[in-house]
């Protein structure tokens, strides 16, 4: 994948995220490694944490995720 196309999504996660109905989803990190997105930051449930994950998936455009988000209580 050409770099300005993973710019491109990584961009297009940090927006979705960003303007999230859930607050927690909206303080999270999105970085483009060299052939995966790396999502981190914390998040108070395991629900949160996959909702994370699968919002990002649906601009992700089949680059593999690494989901390292902390479920803190």
């Amino acid at each position: 994948m050409r770099p300005d196309s993973r710019n491109a999504i990584t961009r297009a996660a940090i927006e979705i995220l960003s303007n999230s109905s859930v607050r927690e989803l909206r303080f999270l990190r999105v970085d483009d490694c060299a052939n995966h997105l790396e999502l981190t930051g914390r998040v108070g449930s395991y629900y949160h944490k996959q909702l994370a994950q699968e919002t990002i998936r649906r601009v992700a455009g089949g680059m593999q995720l690494v989901n390292r988000v902390q479920v803190t209580s």
